[in-house]
Formats: structure tokens, sequence, C-alpha cells
């Protein structure tokens, strides 16, 4: 392979910081979530459906491009923004993964009136 370069990457588990890891659960909850409900107040949208919304809206995609983009700039605390971004990302497939079927069938056996 020509033009590829192999890189030696440490695995992310050996490199868990606590400033990482909060962020990347407050990324989780709050900082998407929050304005994800805020945008849908004044829809017809259930308090459930809001949060549904909020806890499975897209993350993964938007993290990673972010992060290449805060890469390239080669900003003071890179490795932090990077760890983050990596955590965020890995606990979302796993949260998500964990909770999307119980949630999903949750929302679907609503009764309709309720919504």
């Amino acid at each position: 392979m020509g033009g590829v370069r192999r890189h030696r990457c440490r695995p992310q588990i050996d490199r868990v910081t606590w400033p990482a890891l909060f962020y990347a659960v407050l990324s989780l909850t709050v900082v998407r979530m929050l304005p994800v409900f805020l945008c849908l107040i004044g829809t017809r949208s259930s308090t459930a459906d809001k949060l549904f919304i909020g806890w499975f809206g897209p993350r993964g995609l938007a993290t990673i491009v972010f992060a290449i983009l805060v890469l390239d700039e080669k900003l003071p605390g890179n490795d932090t923004i990077m760890l983050a971004a990596g955590w965020t990302v890995l606990l979302s497939i796993v949260a998500h993964g964990v909770t999307a079927n119980p949630l999903v069938r949750a929302i679907g056996v609503r009764p309709s009136t309720s919504r």
C-alpha cells in the first residue's frame, strides 16, 4: 500500500481520563438531549417522544467530523478532545445498542391518545 501509512494506535481503554469520560457522558445526555427537547417545544410531540428523539438523535458522525476539524487545527488539549470524541462514540454505540429495543417497544405500545 504505497500511500497508506501505518500508525500504531494505543487502545483508548488505556487512556481513560475523567474529563474525557465526563464529557462523553454529558454529550450523550444533557448536551444532546436538552437542545433537541427545547427545539421540539410547541410541537405535538409528547414528552416521551421528545426524550426518545433526543436520546437516539445522530451523534457519532457529527462527533467524528467535528473532532477531525479540531484535530487539523492542532489546538492545545487535542488529546483530551479526541479522547472525549472517541469515548462519546463508543458509549453511544453501547448505550443505544442496549436501550434501542426496550425503548422502541415502550414507545410502540403506548396508546395513540397519549401522543
